[in-house]
């Protein structure tokens, strides 16, 4: 044991010259040192320690290699077959469009009704639990989450509504406009 604690700095260097990222280095150091504890066994006496350590790194560090250039290739692979079928890739704006939308409606909740979603949905607790931090009945606790909830999705229909009307326009004007000339 205290052979290899006394080859954790050559070992180290060799990590990072492998990985040329500090922290792969110190995650591929990490692996090592489990491995080479877990197969202790496997190892000869008499043979060279700092030999064999450098294999499990260098073996680990091919293995990783490996791996991630297989994400890599099925990732373009997706991406090929998207472009093929005329498929886009999911961008996400509508997501964060969603998201914003909701956090505008939950910030327009009170701060009573904001804390008690959160214990409901975010915190997943129990209503009885809920009404014991409330010192109220069940049924209250219940009905105020249901009241709470419906609030939410007004404000966030009310919202989407406010914003098509925003983007909508009317299909034919109901007077003829005339700029600078006024109407007729």
């Amino acid at each position: 044991m205290d052979a290899v604690e006394q080859l954790i700095p050559t070992l180290r260097r060799f990590a990072h010259s492998l990985a040329r990222n500090p922290a792969d280095a110190d995650d591929l150091l990490q692996d090592t040192m489990e491995r080479a504890l877990t197969r202790s066994h496997q190892f000869e006496a008499g043979t060279n320690l700092k030999a064999w350590l450098f294999t499990i790194m260098r073996n680990r560090f091919y293995t990783e290699c490996r791996r991630r250039q297989r994400v890599r290739d099925h990732a373009e692979e997706r991406r090929l077959d998207a472009a093929d079928t005329g498929e886009g890739m999911p961008g996400g704006q509508v997501a964060r469009v969603e998201t914003r939308e909701f956090a505008r409606a939950f910030a327009s909740l009170s701060a009573d009704e904001r804390t008690l979603l959160v214990m409901a949905t975010v915190e997943e607790l129990p209503y009885d639990t809920i009404a014991q931090i409330l010192e109220v009945e069940v049924g209250t606790v219940k009905s105020r989450v249901s009241r709470v909830r419906a609030k939410l999705r007004r404000i966030q229909e009310g919202e989407g509504d406010v914003a098509l009307a925003r983007v909508r326009l009317p299909a034919t004007p109901t007077r003829p406009i005339v700029f600078g000339l006024g109407t007729s």
